[in-house]
């Protein structure tokens, strides 16, 4: 209990620290189909993230991760999914789109250049998003308080047994 109400005050002020007095448009990217299953332990160890830090897209379009069991039925929102894992352990996923360059699919991708953990960056217009803090704008034309566009975040749900784990909007 007091390990979640830290992240969520810990959250709360990294929003508020970002964004300034204006709010952010987290829902910008247009509804699509999202529903990536996991359906055994197994799938999940080999293409779910283990670790903090560590990252992986789903593009189904695209087939990757390569090798991934998809099915007909599965989506991965509107410009595919990026699934994190956060510092604390908790998988998080996000919509690889740009929300700032929508309605084009601009996907984001990891700033190694950052001295900052956890940001993405769009290669079009140059907007900065932090995955540890809910997927708040960063720096760039997103974090503009004309604008303030946020990643969109999707729900994983993790239940341990079958499926073991499934990405939804």
């Amino acid at each position: 209990m007091t390990r979640n109400l830290i992240l969520i005050l810990l959250a709360c002020l990294s929003l508020s620290g970002m964004t300034g007095c204006h709010s952010v448009d987290s829902e910008r990217v247009p509804p699509v189909n999202v529903n990536v299953i996991f359906p055994t332990i197994g799938d999940w160890e080999r293409y779910g993230v283990a670790g903090a830090g560590s990252y992986r897209q789903f593009i189904a379009s695209e087939r990757v991760p390569a090798g991934f069991p998809y099915k007909g039925l599965e989506g991965t929102g509107y410009g595919g999914l990026l699934l994190v894992m956060d510092p604390m352990g908790q998988p998080l996923v996000y919509d690889l789109a740009c929300p700032y360059c929508v309605p084009a699919v601009k996907r984001i991708f990891l700033d190694t250049t950052s001295e900052t953990a956890g940001i993405f960056r769009c290669p079009e217009c140059g907007s900065t998003y932090d995955v540890y803090a809910q997927g708040g704008p960063h720096s760039g034309p997103a974090k503009d308080k004309n604008h303030g566009y946020g990643l969109q975040r999707y729900r994983i749900n993790i239940t341990g047994g079958s499926p073991y784990a499934v990405i939804s909007r």
